[in-house]
Order: C-alpha cells, then structure tokens, then sequence
C-alpha cells in the first residue's frame, strides 16, 4: 500500500474539528512513525488553547472565521483574513510540502484545500457532520476524495464519499470512585442517577439553564447534575447541580456518567456513541444548515439516544426523556477504555486505508 511521507491535518474553529485531526494524527505517529504530521489551525484563541492542551503546536494562519454570516462590520475583514491565510498556506506548504493534505473542517482547512489544489498535493475531506460543509463540497469540486462520519452526508449522493466514521478519542477507563475523587475534588453524590452535560466548546448558558429547570423538579431530587461551566450566566440551579471547570479530558465525567444530555456536534456525539451511554442530544437549532438536528437524527438511529428540541419541547418534555432514557437503558458494566480504543482504533485504520487507496488511484 502506498502511505505518504508526511501529512498535513488541517483543522480549526472549534474542538469538533480539531479533536478528530489530533486523534488521527497521534493514530499516525503511533502506527506508521516514519510518517511526518503536521497540523494547520487558524488562530482564534480557542483553536489555540485546543491544540496546547494536547501539546501540539500547529502551524497557525490568520483565519478567524467564516466570512458569511460574520457578525455586521467583520465580513470584510474575515475575507481579508482568508486570502491572507490561503497565502500563508502557501508558504508552508512550498517550504516542506506534504504528500497528503487532510481537511478537517474550520474555515482554516479552505486555506489548506485552496493552497493544496495549487500545488498539486492530494487532498482527502473528512466532513464529520451528516451535512457536507461548504469547504467539504468546495474540496469535492475540486477534486479531493470525502470521507464522512455518518451514512449521511447530505447533500452529497451516496458512492461520492466513503462513511468510515469520527476519530474519537481514547479516553481512559476509570473506576467510578476514581473518576468522582479526581472530578469532585471531595463533593459527595447521592445514590440516583448521575447526569453529565456537555454545554459544546463554545458554551451554552440556555442548555445549562434548561438543565436547571430540571433540577427543580421533584422526581429528580436525588439524580446528580454535572454541568461543564458554559462560560456565562445562568439560572441557580437545585443542590443537586454541580457546576465544573472547563476541561478537555472528559475522562472522568464520561466514567460517571449514567446519561449525558449533550448539544448535536459530530465530534461529541460520536464519543457518546462509541461510550455506550445512553444520551439526550440538544441540538443548536442555528447550527448552518440544521446539521446539529440531522447528526441527532442519525445518532438516534442506533436505538441510545432521545432528541429533545428546545425550541418546541419544554422542561417537562426533557424530563420524560430523561426518565425514559433511565428506564429503557438500564446502568450496565462499563468498560469505558476498551470500548473507546476500539472505536478509534477502527476509525483511524478506515480513513488512513481510504487515504492510501486515494493516493494508488484506487476508490
């Protein structure tokens, strides 16, 4: 099989895009070590923070974001900030160009894309929504190969991309003691349910306060909430609330947790899959395109998982779901390592077969 010399894993906007690159790419080095990776962000704060968390420094250009639909009086300059970044792609792609470029996703993989079609360096998209972004269908018009992490990958026909799933991470198992001593820091929970939400890595202070609702309600008094801090206000909660820090090891939350209510990102949803545990998606309903609701919707096909639409259901809609998730999907044995190596394992190996079969012309 052909393999490639090195890699550039281009990836930015948000931790749904750049934690799937960053697990292929370890899979890589661990794997195939003679193969030289290499990581493309743009340099918005949070891209930044994502990788040094996971100690890589990427090359970085000046992508913030998506110049349409940019916040009034920023449109222009985010397009500035594109055709420098595709310049500055360039550059590092001259310098030491790649024998394979893979796009992730974020408005830095157009940099990647555009910079890598001038050049004549392969390019594989991997889109892990089941709604094709505009740099996924950009990078199929202009010749590059798309994996996808659902059956779905709308509006792309089916045989155009090859659904070999999301890179998940390989999350550690841990005892359920463990995982409360390292999370809690000494708080006690009771003996119901423990719940663990997942506000997004941008933050949702409405999730967290619809959660707060729920709270309230008497036939959750002794369910634990563990809500990650959405970065802003929200509602006091009941003491069965507990707010936690910010954090990119989920590890012990995920070890906890007997449901996760999470929002609808590919990346996140895609973990919950691969852990077992059953899981209310929030979708975002303002995601582009909808395609929060339809990774839910095809999540919730494999039988684990409830959607509950904030913008028609209520409280008491969530409630249910919650208990009939509790009800229907019994606390079973976690093996949470094992099963998160497995998922990524396999992953990694469809998408790097699929690049290598690309670069022999082969579909």
């Amino acid at each position: 099989m052909r393999t490639p010399g090195s890699v550039l894993l281009a990836a930015g906007g948000t931790g749904g895009h750049i934690l799937p690159a960053a697990v292929f790419g370890g899979w890589i080095n661990e794997r195939h070590p003679a193969v030289k990776v290499r990581y493309l962000s743009g340099r918005r704060p949070v891209e930044l923070e994502i990788y040094r968390s996971l100690k890589i420094e990427p090359l970085v250009v000046d992508a913030s974001g998506s110049p349409f639909g940019a916040p009034r009086g920023e449109g222009l300059a985010r397009c500035k900030d594109m055709l420098s970044s595709v310049w500055q792609a360039s550059g590092y792609v001259r310098r030491d160009p790649p024998g394979l470029c893979v796009a992730f996703g974020g408005y830095v993989s157009a940099a990647a894309v555009f910079s890598s079609f001038m050049l004549r360096i392969p390019v594989v998209a991997h889109e892990q929504n089941a709604l094709a972004g505009k740099v996924t269908r950009l990078a199929g018009m202009l010749g590059a190969r798309v994996a996808s992490g659902w059956e779905r990958c709308d509006p792309l026909q089916r045989g155009s991309f090859a659904p070999v799933g999301v890179p998940v991470r390989r999350l550690r198992g841990m005892s359920r003691e463990a995982a409360a001593g390292e999370l809690l820091s000494g708080l006690r929970l009771t003996d119901g349910p423990v719940v663990a939400v997942m506000t997004g890595s941008l933050g949702s202070g409405n999730l967290a306060g619809i959660i707060g609702q729920v709270s309230r309600l008497s036939e959750f008094s002794t369910w634990n909430f563990l809500v990650i801090d959405p970065g802003v206000e929200w509602p006091s909660a009941a003491l069965n609330v507990t707010r936690l820090p910010r954090s990119w090891d989920i590890a012990p939350l995920i070890n906890l947790a007997d449901i996760l209510v999470t929002r609808g990102g590919a990346s996140t949803l895609a973990e919950a899959q691969a852990s077992g545990i059953p899981t209310v998606v929030v979708p975002w309903r303002r995601a582009s395109g909808d395609h929060q609701m339809k990774n839910a919707l095809e999540m919730a096909k494999s039988g684990g998982a409830e959607i509950f639409d904030e913008t028609a259901g209520d409280v008491f809609d969530l409630a249910a779901k919650l208990t009939n998730l509790r009800r229907r999907c019994p606390p079973a044995e976690k093996d949470i390592g094992k099963k998160m190596y497995n998922a990524s394992t396999s992953t990694c190996e469809r998408l790097w077969y699929f690049c290598c079969a690309f670069l022999e012309g082969r579909d």
